[in-house]
């Protein structure tokens, strides 16, 4: 039994490791990776990101950054890279990201080409064309897209919000280089998007890691509302799931200081909300821990 056990929190460590980043860049209001340990190149535009939040998100026009990224994985090791975009043309082709050299099989990126006939083709390039994995996906302007593009060795897949586009075997990445360029394709720039929260991973996501990433990480709903299940004690705490299923609205900050309560809410250990957490219903679809505190307990 005790081996058992062991062997599942192995496996579970294992499994919560795995959707750790190695380097993730977020683009609020600079360059910076979110360690500061490196930055890209450039002069930046900062726009709204996907919550809105002023000076969140990266804009290219027809312009490229690139950084020196010392934990892009090389060769042929497992892979996954994430990127939140915003096209703001669709009648052109957006080279989004990559790295790698321009011959068969050493590259590694991510292009969307542009609207042709009401659908258009997004492209995980392995430079040759019997290297690229192509899907033909409905594309509208000025609509947040998160794409994840992942590799395990043999197995390269394409997905968006979450949802595999598809998937192709056999194909050998053998991606060399640690420059990182955003915007351009070898030598040619094209895009006119806006860019957040690029992720890079040393292993290569499952499906079901790849939809809890864009799940976590997705704007909510204008009308969304987060129940808050709280029939706990003075410093129960409970975890709150998925917000877009939630049946009843969030408490006031005056309807919490009426009864006596304060809400605090968490995420991964580090509060995230206000005492009274009165904007509560403007928190992302996510797994959250919700502590309900009564003010009017005896003591």
């Amino acid at each position: 039994m005790k081996k058992i056990l062991l062997t599942f929190m192995f496996v579970n460590f294992l499994t919560a490791n795995a959707q750790n980043p190695v380097q993730e860049f977020n683009f609020n209001g600079n360059l910076n990776s979110a360690d500061n340990s490196i930055s890209f190149v450039g002069t930046p535009i900062y726009v709204n990101d996907r919550m809105g939040a002023p000076r969140g998100a990266l804009r290219l026009t027809n312009k490229s950054l690139q950084a020196v990224v010392g934990e892009l994985p090389q060769d042929n090791k497992p892979k996954t890279i994430s990127v939140w975009v915003k096209f703001n043309a669709v009648n052109i082709p957006n080279y989004i990201l990559g790295y790698g050299a321009a011959v068969n099989g050493q590259y590694f990126g991510l292009v969307q080409q542009p609207v042709t006939g009401g659908n258009a083709d997004v492209s995980l390039v392995g430079w040759g064309d019997s290297n690229n994995v192509i899907a033909s996906v409905p594309l509208a302007k000025e609509t947040w897209y998160m794409y994840s593009v992942t590799y395990d060795g043999n197995v390269s897949k394409i997905y968006r919000n979450g949802v595999l586009l598809k998937a192709a075997d056999g194909i050998q990445r053998s991606a060399k280089g640690y420059i990182l360029n955003l915007g351009k394709l070898n030598t040619s720039t094209s895009i006119n998007a806006d860019i957040d929260d690029i992720r890079l991973y040393s292993v290569a996501m499952t499906d079901e890691q790849v939809l809890e990433a864009y799940n976590s990480s997705k704007a909510a709903p204008a009308n969304n509302q987060v129940a808050v299940l709280a029939s706990a004690s003075n410093s129960s705490a409970r975890s709150v799931g998925s917000p877009a299923k939630a049946s009843a609205p969030a408490a006031s900050s005056a309807e919490t200081t009426k009864n006596g309560k304060i809400i605090e809410v968490f995420s991964q250990g580090k509060q995230i909300m206000s005492a009274n957490a009165s904007n509560i219903g403007d928190l992302p679809e996510g797994t959250y821990l919700i502590k309900v505190i009564n003010t009017n307990a005896k003591k």
